[in-house]
């Protein structure tokens, strides 16, 4: 399956990674120990660090939310504004460290 890889600096990189190892190979091209795929709604799925940002536990009366308090990694502009485009309007989070894309076919 192919990946871009974007990273922090801007620099964008296609690799060709087997399916099998695919998660594990995502974590290594993007220093991650885990991801949240964020879908960007044309069949492609952003695979950001799930570490980037530091987080607090807020309760909620659903349960606890996750709210990030500062980032771990540098901030990515590119993935940001592939982010913001499938976002609400008014949201103003930012991706922090490289991201992968891939087609979310890849994952079914």
């Amino acid at each position: 399956m192919r990946v871009l890889v974007i990273r922090t600096n801007g620099r964008e990189e296609i690799h060709e990674i087997a399916r099998a190892l695919a998660v594990s190979t995502i974590n290594r091209l993007i220093g991650a120990d885990t991801f949240d795929a964020v879908n960007l709604r044309d069949g492609r799925v952003m695979l950001c660090d799930d570490n980037g940002w530091e987080c607090r536990a807020e309760p909620r009366a659903y349960g606890l939310e996750m709210v990030p308090v500062a980032p771990r990694k540098p901030l990515n502009p590119k993935a940001t504004a592939l982010y913001l485009s499938v976002c609400q309007a008014g949201t103003t989070h930012q991706i922090a460290g490289d991201v992968a894309i891939a087609l979310d076919e890849d994952f079914a």
